[in-house]
């Protein structure tokens, strides 16, 4: 089996983010030249933050297609359907090295690793335009493993004026974001083998007999369902676990707390969004291929430090 990531539109996204980057960077560059002889005698304008935050991840919705070999068919069944991640709650940690300005406006650089357990997959929407009118029922799959994630930002902050130790602060900055779902565990049958269960029941109950009694009925439909996951081994449809890279946007508030000239403490909230991320794979056969789509929205609720050095 060979598995592709493809990136659709994500080159074109990344030429867009770094573009935006190298604005923000450009744009506060000469006040940082002008303003570093006067730093010493006001104290360092840079500084390096540590953040750990709590994160949250909505459930992730991916439109899934692909094409299997379901008897009776001659030829691979097209298929499409929609499946629904849920996470366990997550953990997240990032550094920065930035510099503020008089302004008020902060502005650095982010690199952040988390991780974040899958606790539950759903089929839903299963259908085949070779089937119409197949009723297949939603489908709970098994799945274990984390899903991590890597990525750096340009982050552009506003710290309010006030007249106290506490400065709220607002902001938010773009990069980019490399998802990597490699370790996860699942069964990549899960709308082929339904699709051939719905049909393998439904073959063999419209050729019973009027009258057949609900035990016979029952056993009939049990071994209809055997059949069916004979007929789609494991190992026979592709799945789509590994790493794809696209662009992340985050949002964020908070409140500082200025312990001293050199130390802040922080507390805040962000909420990410990325770009779409497309994966592909295909049994070594050709027999069987999967094509799956999705995004990510994270919540992150995080205790940091910033100081000045």
């Amino acid at each position: 089996m060979r598995l592709i990531s493809k990136r659709k539109n994500t080159y074109k996204q990344m030429i867009v983010a770094a573009a935006t980057a190298v604005f923000l960077l450009g744009a506060f560059t000469p006040d940082a030249r002008a303003a570093d002889s006067g730093a010493k005698a006001q104290g360092s304008k840079w500084y390096m933050s540590f953040n750990v935050p709590v994160m949250f991840i909505d459930d992730s919705v991916s439109i899934s297609a692909g094409e299997a070999a379901i008897a009776p068919s001659p030829i691979p069944v097209p298929y499409t359907s929609t499946a629904t991640n849920s996470y366990d709650t997550g953990f997240r940690i990032s550094g920065a090295v930035g510099r503020r300005f008089d302004s008020g406006l902060r502005v650095e650089g982010e690199v952040f690793y988390g991780k974040s357990e899958v606790d539950n997959l759903t089929y839903t929407g299963i259908s085949s335009p070779f089937l119409p009118g197949l009723v297949v029922p939603p489908r709970d799959i098994p799945v274990s493993g984390p899903a991590s994630q890597f990525g750096t930002t340009v982050n552009l902050w506003y710290d309010f004026r006030t007249a106290s130790r506490w400065k709220p602060y607002v902001g938010g900055g773009l990069g980019f974001i490399r998802v990597d779902q490699g370790d996860l565990e699942y069964d990549p049958r899960g709308p082929a083998l339904a699709i051939a269960e719905a049909v393998a029941v439904a073959t063999v109950l419209g050729n019973l007999p009027p009258g057949t009694p609900p035990q016979a009925i029952e056993q009939a439909r049990q071994q209809a369902i055997l059949g069916a996951q004979a007929a789609v081994p494991p190992g026979s449809i592709p799945d789509v676990r590994g790493a794809d890279s696209g662009v992340v946007y985050q949002f964020g508030l908070g409140i500082g707390y200025q312990y001293s000239d050199a130390i802040t403490f922080q507390l805040g909230y962000r909420y990410l969004l990325t770009s779409e991320f497309e994966f592909t794979a295909t049994s070594a056969d050709r027999s069987a291929s999967v094509r799956a789509t999705t995004d990510l929205k994270i919540h992150l609720f995080e205790l940091g430090i910033r100081y000045r050095f």
